[in-house]
């Protein structure tokens, strides 16, 4: 087999491979060990209460945040009209 670069031939690879993946049986340590991180325990994240709390939060601000956006569109719409009003009493004032 070469160990250089190149193709391999399929019964190379199939040896090769043979070879390299052996199958082989965790120690019950490292089970027990994997096994312990799948578990989580009821209390070790946050409660409910606290997802609760954040969510209601999370939609004060976005609720605060759109009225910000709604205010400052009425303020642009109000400052728009009281240009255009402006310009028909000046034109009114020289005609």
């Amino acid at each position: 087999m070469s160990a250089g670069v190149g193709r391999m031939k399929v019964n190379e690879l199939e040896r090769w491979l043979e070879r390299v993946l052996v199958p082989v049986e965790p120690s019950d340590r490292f089970a027990q060990r994997l096994k312990a991180r799948l578990v989580t325990l009821q209390g070790a994240g946050p409660g409910e209460g606290w997802v609760l709390l954040a969510a209601v939060l999370m939609g004060v601000v976005m609720t605060v945040a759109w009225m910000g956006v709604a205010l400052r569109i009425a303020l642009g719409v109000l400052a728009l009209l009281g240009i255009v009003q402006g310009s028909r009493r000046g034109k009114a004032r020289k005609g």
